[in-house]
């Protein structure tokens, strides 16, 4: 028969017993309460009063329904009268909770029941997911976002193909929706073959910027299509890897609207031209026998010349516009000398007089290229350094050979642009105004010139020096 154990011994582990609970109460780093029959609140950890911003005094002898916000106090109480009165042995709910401090937490309560000789009490861990809930609710927003505006977002891993993205890509690239996982394949493979095949090279061989601004089709159904706007810059990854953050947009309305717009021009510029050529013919019946006797007379023809000139000019614009978005610009190319490509389209600048054209660098550059449309992008700059600088009537143009490629430079010393509005410069449509004043054209000049240089196969752009002067440039391989 075994000694009795001493009445002593009982009480001593009772009361380590009872140090060890509550210092691992004391220190568990989860928001924890007891609560006794009344729901009283008798015991709390350091987490809880640290997640509530109140001392232990201030929530000891409180319920917790005190600190619960409004709405979740109802069905918090009935979970309280199914344990304490129907016996249910724990509780789980989502509540938020309100600090000292007049804000929120939100908390994830789990409650279980317990019995101490006669009493009972219940132990409750409040799992505080505050942040959780927040990033769950921006993530929704975000979500709700890119719906309204047709976009998605994703991220590329350039090294294994693996593809992240938001909800919606599937649609705006018009792939299945029970195809669960996306890969850099199935992104690709979305669009028509000569798209698809533009982005691999452009995923394969990244701009030096590192950056990707591409507009292409996806095929949804049989004879129908989406056009989709692709934007993404490489963004170093973890283990030395590449990553490629971007979004993806429906632009198929904004394109049909081009398409109506363009479409209209093209019509209408078509549609102008037969009374311009009758036009222009009688004026030039005119300046052949304006009569020198009546130089008020001369004056009004000469008047009608330049602005029929003008009206030309707008007419061409519109309709190699319509080309270029359409793809039917064609180019003639053949070997010329960049310098006497210049001389040649802006000696009637030099013979007027007021402005001075001066041509410097590697004069004897010849490349392969459409000398007309060449000259159409150089007119452009200067009608442009003329345009926003009037006052300066120096304009420099500079060649600089660089020896697969030349670099063609028009500079001036004006004002400069802003360089908010330099980013636009070559967009459809888009104008600068400087310092409030507004300029004349349809906006068309750069975006005609961006194009004939793409179609080039070279670079187009703008260093700006603001107040300085403007640098417009363009880079053609030889």
């Amino acid at each position: 028969m075994k000694p009795a154990i001493p009445d002593e011994d009982y009480k001593a582990k009772y009361i380590q017993s009872e140090d060890r609970f509550r210092k691992i109460f004391s220190l568990t780093s989860a928001a924890t309460k007891i609560i006794d029959e009344n729901l009283v609140i008798v015991e709390v950890n350091d987490a809880l009063t640290d997640l509530l911003g109140y001392p232990k005094e201030e929530i000891c002898g409180r319920k917790i329904m005190d600190f619960a916000c409004k709405q979740y106090i109802e069905s918090w109480e009935n979970l309280q009268r199914e344990m304490w009165i129907h016996g249910k042995p724990f509780f789980k709910l989502e509540a938020c909770l309100k600090t000292k401090g007049g804000g929120i937490v939100w908390v994830h309560v789990t409650t279980i029941v317990f019995s101490d000789g006669n009493k009972r009490f219940a132990y409750t861990v409040l799992d505080d997911y505050t942040f959780m809930k927040s990033y769950l609710e921006s993530e929704k927003r975000l979500n709700m976002s890119l719906q309204y505006s047709r976009m998605a977002v994703f991220e590329l891993n350039l090294k294994n193909g693996e593809f992240i993205h938001s909800e919606g890509i599937n649609e705006i690239l018009g792939i299945k929706a029970n195809k669960v996982q996306l890969d850099r394949d199935s992104m690709v493979g979305a669009f028509i073959n000569d798209d698809a095949a533009e982005i691999i090279e452009l995923l394969n061989n990244m701009p030096d910027d590192g950056s990707i601004d591409f507009v292409g089709r996806v095929k949804i159904a049989p004879n129908v299509l989406k056009w989709v706007h692709l934007q993404a810059r490489m963004e170093p990854g973890e283990s030395n890897t590449t990553k490629l953050l971007g979004t993806v947009q429906d632009i198929s309305k904004e394109k049909q609207a081009d398409q109506y717009k363009d479409d209209f021009i093209s019509i209408a510029s078509h549609e102008l031209r037969t009374p311009i050529t009758i036009l222009s013919g009688t004026l030039q019946l005119l300046e052949r026998n304006k009569p020198k006797e009546d130089p008020k007379l001369s004056g009004l023809i000469d008047q009608a010349n330049k602005g029929l000139k003008k009206v030309t000019i707008l007419i061409e614009d519109l309709l190699n516009a319509s080309k270029m978005n359409e793809g039917q610009l064609h180019l003639n190319k053949k070997p010329f000398n960049i310098v006497e490509a210049v001389n040649e389209c802006c000696a009637h600048i030099n013979r007027e007089g007021i402005y001075k054209i001066i041509v410097e660098g590697d004069l004897s550059a010849d490349i392969l290229g459409d000398s007309d449309r060449i000259q159409q992008v150089i007119i452009n700059f200067v009608n442009n350094a003329i345009k926003y600088a009037p006052d300066e009537k120096i304009i420099r143009i500079k060649a600089v050979d660089q020896g697969d490629t030349i670099k063609i430079s028009v500079i001036d010393s004006g004002p400069g642009i802003d360089y908010g509005k330099a980013a636009h410069l070559f967009d459809r449509y888009y104008r600068v105004d400087s310092k409030g004043i507004q300029y004349s054209g349809l906006g068309l000049g750069l975006y005609i010139s961006a194009e004939i240089i793409k179609k080039h196969g070279g670079k187009i752009g703008l260093t700006n020096n603001n107040g300085a002067g403007s640098e417009f440039w363009f880079v053609l391989p030889k």
